[in-house]
């Protein structure tokens, strides 16, 4: 379960062809029109951010934007969603581990994070995962989203933004991890501090999907959680991909982790009859 926890807070970032590249275009199979396909990193720095000209391009030529998961949701969907992220009420952290692991969480956030107390009991009600998220995001510093930045565009050009799936499947995704090994999970990030995020980022910002991929087994992620978070996604999207792209230009924007291998999406869509081109 090593790096379990970055992985899953960058894949919540990113099977293993030589890919380097991470925006494609779709075409073929009676298709009327162009769409693309752009792997994202769901959350980096803020210096190292940047839209080119040949995604703003692709962007530009099409009248749908699709994401994991649609933005532009109500207040009570989000509020729902922010609930599902604490633990039960009256419940933190400590009761999900010793006194001695939950002392090293606390130290963390208190010492590296030089959060106060009152900030690390607030936060300690969190489930792990989004406690992970957190303090990533913290590390980060000032950062940037892909799928803000293109939603912002999208309301710009007053483009349909479309979910290929719902926040809450999401949260039932993280769901599936019991609390207690989420705990595990935050453990060992913190252990590894962001060095593995580090890594990762590196190796989108090379467009490396090949290295990330390999990232990603050298995590040791479980059969059950790949197939869960990974595969099985990457077999959802296909038809509804299918739908939208036969309908209008479309472009769609997941994490870059859903792309390459046997199992991806790219690949997936070759087999559903598309043809799928990188986009320099």
């Amino acid at each position: 379960m090593k790096k379990y926890v970055i992985i899953l807070t960058a894949l919540v970032l990113l099977a293993t062809n030589s890919f380097a590249q991470l925006l494609y275009k779709i075409e073929g199979n009676n298709l009327n029109s162009v769409s693309y396909i752009y792997g994202t990193i769901h959350i980096m720095p803020k210096k190292d951010f940047e839209i080119s000209k040949s995604i703003q391009s692709s962007f530009n030529a099409c009248q749908v934007l699709a994401m994991e998961v649609d933005l532009n949701m109500d207040f009570k969907t989000q509020l729902e969603a922010a609930q599902q992220s604490f633990l039960p009420e009256g419940k933190t952290i400590a009761d999900l581990a010793s006194a001695d692991d939950v002392n090293k969480v606390k130290q963390f956030c208190i010492d590296s994070m030089h959060w106060k107390e009152s900030k690390y009991e607030k936060m300690s009600r969190l489930k792990p995962f989004f406690l992970s998220s957190v303090i990533l995001q913290e590390l980060i510093g000032k950062s940037k989203s892909f799928e803000k930045e293109f939603n912002n565009l999208a309301k710009k050009k007053k483009m349909t933004t479309i979910g290929l799936e719902t926040l809450q499947f999401q949260m039932n995704m993280v769901n599936t991890v019991s609390n207690e090994e989420q705990m595990k999970m935050l453990l060992q990030g913190l252990s590894t501090n962001n060095s593995e995020f580090n890594k990762m980022l590196a190796a989108y910002l090379r467009q490396d999907l090949t290295g990330l991929g390999n990232l990603m087994n050298d995590a040791e992620l479980s059969p059950e959680f790949n197939e869960n978070l990974l595969l099985q996604r990457n077999r959802n999207w296909i038809p509804i991909i299918s739908k939208l792209i036969s309908e209008k230009p479309t472009f769609i924007a997941v994490g870059a982790g859903h792309l390459p291998g046997e199992k991806g999406v790219l690949n997936l869509l070759r087999e559903a009859g598309y043809t799928v081109t990188s986009v320099n």
